[in-house]
């Protein structure tokens, strides 16, 4: 059984279908990437996961349990979790202190100033320092990071709570080569333990991470395969580049005829 499974799913914003009998899976222990041009539904496609868009048609299930019509708490709740592309870290606290923040099992607001961690929790913070590299500056202010730091820090925060589905929604925005690569190594070492589902525009980043593509256009699944397989396949450049391939076919002979 997959763990998530998108089943026929449609959404609509007055009138305007985002997603269109969408279906998709993605298997326990995995890592896939979500790639497509701007307004092919990506982002629609997570926030419909994580119950912030109710589809108009289909379901979204969990483990096999139905969680579309479910709020955005019960989801998170049920083990999935998803970070978005811009930090939403703590700048005054410090690194260890976000980090504290997640693990916490009471997320009362009032809990984070009442008690200390157990000695599990703290371990499972010096375990996400150490995932993320980011143990050397564990006790500096978040806002000393650098951007890739950040970014680091809220995948930490968001593998802290130890959820089951990690969403990441592009994770390398703003990030230079290293940390993109840096990036990618970070989560291609979840695999296993979380099942990811990753959307990204950086194709090197795509490569790096080396999991199976599935290609949204237009609201509907249109590819999916290997990075070669979409890379070699002329429709999926064709929605890249809107260029029709006809035409490139007659700028390639007429090429060859001069």
């Amino acid at each position: 059984m997959p763990l998530l499974e998108v089943q026929n799913v449609t959404v609509s914003f007055d009138g305007f279908k985002a997603l269109t009998d969408l279906s998709f899976s993605v298997s326990k222990g995995s890592i896939r990437m979500l790639i497509g041009p701007n307004g092919a539904g990506k982002s629609t496609l997570l926030d419909t996961v994580i119950g912030k868009v109710r589809p108009a048609s289909g379901q979204v299930r969990y483990q096999g349990q139905v969680i579309s019509g479910l709020s955005e708490h019960k989801i998170v709740q049920l083990g999935i979790c998803r970070k978005f592309q811009a930090p939403g870290v703590l700048d005054a606290l410090s690194v260890r202190d976000n980090l504290r923040m997640a693990v916490r099992r009471d997320k009362g607001w009032l809990a984070n100033f009442r008690s200390r961690l157990s000695a599990a929790e703290e371990a499972r913070v010096d375990e996400v320092l150490d995932l993320t590299g980011l143990k050397a500056r564990s006790n500096f202010p978040a806002l000393q990071l650098a951007h890739g730091e950040k970014q680091w820090l809220e995948i930490g925060m968001v593998v802290a709570s130890d959820p089951q589905l990690l969403l990441l929604d592009e994770p390398t925005a703003g990030m230079t080569a290293q940390e993109t690569a840096q990036t990618a190594a970070l989560i291609r070492g979840l695999a296993g333990r979380h099942t990811i589902l990753v959307i990204d525009h950086d194709m090197t980043f795509v490569e790096l991470l080396g999991a199976p593509v599935s290609v949204l256009h237009q609201g509907q699944l249109f590819r999916e395969g290997n990075l070669d397989e979409i890379r070699a396949d002329p429709d999926v450049m064709e929605i890249y580049l809107g260029r029709p391939k006809d035409m490139e076919v007659a700028g390639k002979e007429g090429h060859a005829q001069a």
